[in-house]
């Protein structure tokens, strides 16, 4: 198992568990506890894990609602969709603005597949 492989690895664990202990890590992939935290230090750059010291409770965590893979909005596109929902429920024409609608079309581009957007075209 490679590098980013087992990174991936990692993150799947933590997101299953929420918490594991670094020594339980390096068993787990058959590597040392300085590669398990290495790994770490390189994740949590990206993702939202943090890790405790301490005898009890001491380990690595995932924040709280975090879904590995998952893509989340932004509060700017979060807004946008509520503006939307709200026109629409009213049965009202929803004007868009430039920035609206650059937006709407950059969260098309990021959360549909590449084939679907190829498609569109």
């Amino acid at each position: 198992m490679g590098t980013a492989e087992r990174r991936k690895e990692i993150m799947r664990c933590l997101c299953r568990r929420k918490y594991e202990t670094v020594s339980n890590l390096a068993f787990e992939f058959g590597v040392s506890e300085r590669t398990i935290l290495r790994d770490i230090d390189e994740l949590s750059v990206s993702e939202p894990i943090y890790t405790q010291t301490g005898r009890y409770g001491g380990g690595v965590y995932v924040m709280d609602g975090y879904e590995y893979g998952h893509m989340y909005m932004s509060n700017q596109e979060l807004s946008l969709l509520h503006k939307v929902l709200s026109y629409s429920e009213k049965k009202e024409i929803c004007a868009l603005s430039s920035d609206e609608i650059k937006t709407l079309t950059l969260m098309i581009a990021k959360y549909t597949k590449q084939n679907y957007r190829k498609e569109q075209q």
